[in-house]
């Protein structure tokens, strides 16, 4: 169970990483892009791990909420984004899902 907690935490920070460096790249094969490119490379080998070992109707929605939560904080610590209340309200409700869906398991 650990192990499956922290693949999926790792495919959570990969991924979002990933996205961050892709959103903040100046150009299509700049290092920005290609860094990206890697990372959301990456979470991609780590999400077809993470499938091998856990069900995919427990998997996907939690991994769905996740990488949204992880983007809206990345969105706004380092692109500056705002979080208004409507956003942080479906955060609420995704995380709401997420403990739902986790708690079958």
């Amino acid at each position: 169970m650990i192990v499956n907690i922290g693949l999926f935490t790792l495919y959570v920070l990969v991924s979002s990483f990933g996205l961050f460096k892709l959103k903040s790249a100046s150009g299509f094969l700049s290092p920005d892009f290609l860094l990206g490119f890697a990372f959301y490379g990456a979470g991609f080998l780590i999400w077809y791990s993470v499938l091998t070992r856990l069900p995919l109707s427990v998997v996907f929605p939690i991994a769905a909420g996740s990488l949204v939560i992880a983007t809206q904080i990345v969105g706004h610590l380092f692109l500056g984004e705002t979080i208004r209340l409507v956003h942080a309200g479906g955060i609420a409700m995704i995380l709401a899902g997420i403990v739902l869906i986790f708690v079958r398991v």
